[in-house]
């Protein structure tokens, strides 16, 4: 069942995702810098991935799928599993959270040019599914 998720849910997430762009935490593997203002999700969701917490995945169990539009799309997700992560491209079966927008707008709040609370109000950004799986997502990923 997908339902709308409640805007403190939504702040949450999204005001994570422009903080992120100036975080200097990430490291590449290797020590090198990530990218710091990504310019395709391919780069924002690497970006995601030097950022995990596995402190913060222990004990979860989440699927998220990120479908976003044209330009810039294409189809993304992550299952989160006690502590670990897989990545990847495509579909994921039954996730329990879903985030849509096109993809430039997702590079756009991950850099913080884009507002989260804009993007809302305007239909920009969608998520629907679980609302714990939507706020886990910014202390995994922070």
């Amino acid at each position: 069942m997908n339902r709308a998720v409640p805007i403190s849910i939504f702040l949450v997430v999204t005001l994570s995702l422009q903080a992120r762009a100036h975080d200097p935490r990430p490291l590449a593997p290797g020590g090198g810098p990530v990218e710091p203002n990504p310019t395709t999700p391919s780069q924002v969701f690497t970006q995601m991935g030097h950022s995990f917490r596995a402190d913060k995945a222990r004990g979860q169990h989440l699927k998220f799928q990120f479908n976003l539009r044209e330009p810039q799309g294409g189809t993304w997700w992550i299952q989160v599993n006690n502590g670990n992560y897989t990545m990847g491209t495509g579909k994921i079966g039954r996730p329990d959270v879903t985030f849509s927008c096109t993809g430039s707008d997702w590079v756009r709040l991950s850099n913080g040019t884009l507002g989260g609370l804009s993007a809302f109000f305007t239909g920009r950004l969608r998520i629907s599914g679980n609302q714990f799986a939507a706020h886990k997502l910014d202390d995994i990923f922070p």
